[in-house]
C-alpha cells in the first residue's frame, strides 16, 4: 500500500497488472508499481513557445513492455516509452487548413497487439495506427466525433452515431465505451450493452468489462455477469454508485464511490477511481492511494 499527492490535476490513468501510469496537467507523467513511484517525467512542447510550453497529458495506455502517452493541442504528439522511462519515439500529429496548421488534440491512445492505436482531432477525428518502431501504417478520418476506442487484435471504435470493429462490422447505434478482447468487442451507451458476439442487454449508464471468459456490466446499482453467449450467470446488488469493475477468476471486483466490493462483500472503504487485477486506486482530490485487495 502507498499514497502519493500530485501537484497538478490528474487527467488520465491506466493500469496493467501491478503498474499504474498517471498523467497530469502541465505535462507530467508518473509510473508506479505496488511499491510506489518508479519515475516521473515532464513533457514540454517543441511546437509552441511562451505560455504554451506546458502541455496536458490527455491519454495513457500501458502493457507489460511499453507506455504510450498522448498530449493536447499545445503539443499534439504521441510518445512511446519503455517501462524504465526511456523515450523510444515521438510523433507529431498535425491538422492543416489551407496555409495554416496546428497540432491536433490526442484524444485516446492504446497499446495493443495490433500496435499503437491513436485517435486525434481538430476539425475531424483521425485514427492512426503505428507499429512499435513508430512507422505509421494506417490513417482513417471520421466526420463524426469518436467517443471511445479500445484495441487488441482488432480496433473497436464508438461515436455518437455508430459503433464498429474497424473494417469488420458496423453497428448503427452510438457508444461511449468499448472493450475489445481478441477479435470481438463489447460496446455500451447510456441505455444498453451490445456485443459483437450477437447479443444486447438493456442497462442504465453501464460500466463494462470483458475478458476471454466473461462479460460484466453494471446497471444502476446492479452488476450482471454473463458468459460469452450472453447468458446471465450472476447478478449482484451493490450500495452506492459504481465507477469501475472487473472479473478475476470467479470473483467480481466492484469499485464504487464508497468502497470496493468482492462479489457482494465490502472489503475497502473510500472513493474508488480504478480497480486493478489485485488492487484498487482510491482518490481524495489530488491524493491517490494504492491498496492491495
Amino acid at each position: 500500500m502507498w499514497s502519493y499527492e500530485f501537484r497538478d490535476r490528474i487527467t488520465t490513468l491506466s493500469c496493467y497488472k501491478d503498474k499504474v501510469a498517471v498523467g497530469c496537467e502541465n505535462g507530467w507523467i508518473h509510473l508506479f508499481d505496488d511499491s510506489g513511484l518508479l519515475w516521473s517525467k515532464k513533457l514540454v512542447s517543441t511546437y509552441y513557445r511562451g505560455p504554451f510550453t506546458d502541455v496536458n497529458v490527455t491519454s495513457l495506455s500501458i502493457n507489460d513492455r511499453y507506455l504510450v502517452v498522448g498530449t493536447d493541442f499545445a503539443d499534439g504528439k504521441v510518445y512511446l516509452f519503455n517501462l524504465e522511462g526511456k523515450k523510444l519515439w515521438e510523433r507529431q500529429l498535425m491538422s492543416v487548413l489551407g496555409c495554416w496548421e496546428r497540432p491536433e488534440d490526442v484524444k485516446v491512445v492504446k497499446i495493443a497487439r495490433i500496435g499503437v492505436v491513436v485517435v486525434s482531432g481538430f476539425v475531424n477525428d483521425n485514427l492512426h495506427l503505428f507499429n512499435l518502431k513508430g512507422d505509421q501504417t494506417t490513417v482513417k478520418t471520421y466526420k463524426d466525433f469518436v467517443n471511445c476506442l479500445d484495441a487488441d487484435k482488432v480496433v473497436g471504435i464508438g461515436t455518437c452515431k455508430w459503433s464498429e470493429i474497424m473494417d469488420v462490422e458496423i453497428f448503427k447505434k452510438p457508444s461511449r465505451d468499448v472493450v475489445v478482447v481478441d477479435d470481438w468487442a463489447v460496446f455500451a451507451n447510456d441505455v444498453e450493452v451490445f456485443c459483437s458476439l450477437g447479443w444486447t442487454y438493456k442497462a442504465v449508464n453501464p460500466k463494462i468489462f470483458a475478458n476471454k471468459d466473461y462479460i460484466c456490466f453494471s446497471s444502476k446499482n446492479k452488476v450482471i455477469l454473463c458468459n460469452l453467449d450472453g447468458k446471465v450467470e450472476r447478478e449482484i446488488e451493490i450500495a452506492g454508485k459504481i465507477v469501475d469493475l472487473r472479473v478475476e477468476g470467479d470473483e467480481v471486483i466492484i469499485g464504487t464511490e464508497g468502497g470496493v466490493y468482492v462479489n457482494s462483500s465490502k472489503v475497502l472503504s473510500g472513493r474508488v477511481v480504478k480497480v486493478g487485477e489485485s488492487f484498487a486506486i482510491l482518490s481524495e482530490n489530488n491524493l491517490i492511494k494504492y491498496i492491495n485487495i
